[in-house]
């Protein structure tokens, strides 16, 4: 979980800092400063973090999956779910451009379609595990063959 310092800014300070933050954001202008700017600014397990909460979004406006398959796929709470999901009924305008943008990125959108692919929900109670093992080995195995 992320902490804040138990010693607040002023909000002058703190609207100071948060613009210097959106003005190092804006003036990355490459993929190579944007990826050198993140793995500076932040921890593995935010990347991670952040990364789920993008990839939430784009499934719920999908549309194909319900709340447990996505937090199956994705490892994450309900709640984080319902909150993405929350986020963009009442505004979720930022979500909305970079799902938009994915849609127009051919080579995103089948990346999206590997990676539905690949994070296939767990088999239901009482499954057939044996069958679901074969067939995620055999899905591997045809991902890893060289080109």
């Amino acid at each position: 979980m992320t902490q804040v310092s138990k010693h607040p800014v002023s909000v002058y300070v703190e609207k100071r800092i948060y613009k210097i933050f959106i003005d190092s954001i804006k003036n990355t202008r490459t993929d190579k400063q944007v990826i050198s700017l993140l793995n500076d600014l932040l921890s593995k397990t935010e990347k991670i973090m952040l990364s789920k909460r993008i990839a939430i979004a784009v499934l719920l406006e999908h549309g194909d999956y319900t709340y447990r398959e996505i937090s199956k796929m994705l490892r994450v709470s309900l709640g984080t779910v319902e909150k993405i999901k929350g986020i963009l009924l009442i505004q979720g305008e930022g979500y909305r451009r970079i799902i938009h943008k994915v849609a127009l990125n051919k080579e995103l959108n089948n990346l999206l379609g590997e990676m539905i692919e690949v994070i296939k929900p767990l088999p239901s109670k009482g499954a057939n595990w044996s069958r679901w093992y074969k067939q995620r080995r055999t899905a591997r195995f045809k991902r890893l063959k060289p080109l």
